[in-house]
């Protein structure tokens, strides 16, 4: 069974593939295999064929097409069906892949010629950003302290183990901005510089910010924020040679490690991410 889902907060509509009960029935989707890209070249005097100096990926269309069956209550489910599609909202498909979805914006809705109990239907919408993701993000600590004090401890031994630097395997097959959660565990306040990095491509994140005990603090790379618990925006506290848009999971092993300059703050990172797809392909 293959289904996609269009919802925002107005409603939702449910288009449905092979044995689905939904009255939106499926017959044919496009647009949801590799979208195109746009290359910029230079070409150079006495230099065979060209440079390409830029790649860009082109906003996604995707287009659905079926018929509606025609039922009592046909007038109140077309009608809310309609005003979903006047919001911007997001196209979900599960298959056998998973859920994956994506921001999008219904361009056009066509209805055709009526058939015995059902109504011939065509939608399509528009995605900017044409990269599907995961329904459910994915955690992992990448800065932690772990306990060795148990009833099997026996000297010599360690107290704790700290785990600082980890290999976080991306499975997208295109790059995408993680999101750090970090909390002040124990220790005392204080000017406390920290550092993010991905060995695997060179990327940095710098900040250096005051932290208080309980104290937790998101850096939100995607959306360009760092803020508290309080919602106070930490922003200024990031490096002046850091740039939000210059860090990345790629696809295969990141090799990333947490430096905390403040050996009197104990801090436990978390690194949270949605895998992003170029497709979203059905059987």
């Amino acid at each position: 069974m293959f289904n996609i889902r269009f919802y925002n907060e107005t409603g939702s509509i449910t288009f449905g593939g092979g044995t689905s009960s939904s009255p939106w029935r499926l017959t044919a989707a496009e647009g949801l295999v590799f979208c195109g890209k746009t290359f910029v070249s230079a070409s150079y005097a006495n230099c065979e064929g060209q440079q390409t100096t830029d790649i860009t990926a082109n906003a996604r269309t995707i287009t659905l097409s079926g018929d509606m069956r025609i039922e009592e209550n046909f007038a109140e489910v077309y009608s809310a069906a309609l005003a979903a599609l006047e919001q911007e909202g997001t196209l979900e498909t599960d298959t056998v892949l998973g859920k994956r979805r994506i921001k999008a914006r219904c361009c056009d809705f066509r209805q055709t010629d009526r058939k015995g109990n059902y109504m011939l239907f065509a939608v399509q919408f528009l995605c900017d950003n044409p990269y599907f993701e995961d329904a459910v993000k994915t955690e992992v600590a990448v800065f932690k302290e772990i306990p060795m004090l148990d009833s099997d401890f026996s000297f010599p031994g360690m107290f704790s183990e700290r785990i600082s630097r980890k290999n976080v395997t991306y499975a997208g097959t295109a790059k995408t901005e993680p999101t750090f959660y970090i909390n002040i565990d124990s220790g005392s306040s204080g000017e406390n510089l920290l550092t993010i990095t991905n060995h695997t491509s060179g990327e940095t994140l710098k900040f250096n910010y005051g932290a208080v005990l309980g104290e937790s603090i998101t850096v939100d790379v995607e959306n360009r924020k760092i803020y508290n618990a309080n919602g106070e925006s930490l922003i200024k506290y990031l490096a002046d040679d850091c740039f939000f848009d210059g860090f990345h999971l790629y696809p295969g092993t990141n090799d990333i490690e947490i430096i905390n300059c403040n050996m009197n703050t104990g801090i436990s990172v978390i690194c949270s991410y949605s895998n992003k797809y170029s497709e979203a392909v059905h059987i």
